[in-house]
């Protein structure tokens, strides 16, 4: 292996940009430091070659007393090199608790991910260095496979991509180009402070390991290399298992040979979640609720609740929700002729009308209405907790379990009752005379739900009673 750094020039940069996926424009995420000075300069540099508008966004975060010295900077920058500037001002309140770092990096990328149009390109300066920091942290937290691969060079951002072209250049290299070619950048004294782990790692622990193994950034490269091919792998076998299990974006089933396989069970979790665009499950949280699902007995209520959002797990099926609470449906006296009744933001509206029911018929006032005061709620509101269906009389609570639907969620489904005696659960199983009732009068009962849960129940409800 060669101990020489690549060179970094603005012909390399094209090159790299050239095997990345192709974009309508280029944004450099600019802030005034060198590495994303580098980049931006080069890029200036082959603006003819690429054929696609360049163009450059600056995030002022406010942390450093330095902040709006920098953003001057990179206008001036900006202005000499006729590219097209956007400054940002983000307001730092660390309300996520995991410090004003994380939330900077956080709101930066939300702020510039709102200019992206389709197939616009976010490009960033990270480099080699920074990969084998972010490998040999993810190394420290406990990361897998996919913690190993540590950045890739195109992902998907937004409505475009975010892109990082000098993953192969040294931090060294493109400061030999700044010289090169009489650029000024911005130093941010925080990038000497030890107590931040990135720092420590920097100024510390691999300096310490390229005196041993020298071009420790090269040798993680190729492991970094070796992961993302294992990660590929697994992947491939994670979506094999989805297409295969998942029923609904947020609801999974688990084959018992997923269950008696650990690995298995966590890869496709981890997999499933992410794509679900939530944010990645603790590894120590994940084990300890995979246990507890292999553990398992009939009827026990085991779930995981993390950043915001919550896993539970019911009759060999996982459920992905936000961590607040469906609401119950709410108790609510449906008057004579009206079409629908608002039922709220999760629950929807149940409709009664004539004539087909598409879900996208406007509604209007019904002509007809079943005699007697008509309600809908939840069944809690409910003395009497049978329907008449099929001739005999069922338990709502035998109902709820043989459709499969999971107990937190009972109460969200919509019951409708005539003069206290109940005649639809949702709108998939009526009341014998309340059915003859809607038959006789051409009528239709229908419940739109907001919430993808609800939908995603009332759904298979209509598939099973077909």
């Amino acid at each position: 292996m060669s101990n020489r750094a690549l060179a970094f020039s603005a012909e390399r940069l094209l090159q790299n940009l050239q095997s990345l996926p192709p974009v309508n424009s280029y944004v450099v995420g600019f802030s005034g430091g060198a590495d994303s000075t580098a980049l931006l300069h080069a890029l200036v540099e082959i603006r003819d070659a690429l054929g696609v508008p360049v163009s450059a966004v600056h995030v002022n975060h406010g942390i450093n007393s330095e902040a709006d010295a920098w953003q001057e900077l990179c206008e001036n920058f900006c202005r000499l090199h006729q590219v097209e500037l956007t400054s940002l001002k983000i307001k730092l309140t660390n309300r996520s608790g995991k410090g004003l770092e994380a939330e900077a990096r956080h709101l930066r990328y939300e702020a510039i991910s709102s200019l992206l149009n389709t197939a616009d390109c976010l490009l960033t300066g990270h480099h080699a260095d920074d990969q084998a920091e972010t490998m040999l942290l993810n190394l420290m937290r406990g990361s897998g496979v996919e913690g190993l691969t540590a950045m890739p060079d195109s992902r998907p951002f937004g409505e475009g991509f975010l892109q990082r072209p000098l993953l192969s250049f040294k931090n060294s290299a493109l400061k030999d180009y700044l010289l090169k070619n009489g650029l000024k950048w911005a130093e941010d004294p925080s990038n000497q402070y030890l107590n931040h782990d990135r720092n420590f790692m920097r100024h510390e622990v691999i300096p310490l390991l390229e005196r041993r193994w020298p071009e420790v950034s090269q040798r993680l490269l190729l492991t970094q290399e070796a992961m993302t091919d294992a990660r590929l792998l697994t992947e491939s076998l994670a979506d094999e298992y989805l297409d295969s299990n998942l029923g609904h974006p947020y609801v999974l089933r688990i084959t018992p040979q997923c269950v008696a396989n650990t690995a298995m069970l966590k890869l496709v979790v981890r997999h499933w979640v992410k794509q679900s665009g939530t944010p990645g499950v603790p590894a120590y949280k994940l084990g300890t609720f995979c246990t507890q699902v292999q553990k398992a007995v009939s009827g026990q209520n085991i779930s995981l609740q993390w950043e915001g959002w919550l896993l539970r797990w019911y009759r060999n099926h996982l459920w992905l929700q936000p961590d607040s609470a469906i609401a119950p449906c709410p108790s609510v006296y449906w008057p004579a002729g009206q079409a629908e009744i608002d039922l709220g933001n999760d629950i929807g509206k149940m409709v009664l009308k004539t004539a087909p029911l598409m879900d996208d018929t406007p509604e209007t006032a019904s002509s007809f209405f079943p005699d007697g005061e008509f309600w809908v709620g939840a069944r809690a509101g409910l003395e009497e907790n049978t329907i008449l269906a099929g001739g005999m009389h069922k338990r709502l609570k035998n109902l709820f379990q043989s459709a499969a639907i999971p107990p937190w969620l009972r109460d969200s489904i919509p019951l409708c009752k005539l003069d206290d005696e109940l005649v639809a659960v949702g709108d998939w199983c009526f009341n014998e005379r309340f059915a003859a009732w809607l038959s006789g009068n051409s009528a239709s009962l229908n419940w739109r739900p907001h919430n993808p849960l609800l939908r995603y129940i009332r759904k298979q409800q209509h598939r099973v009673n077909q």
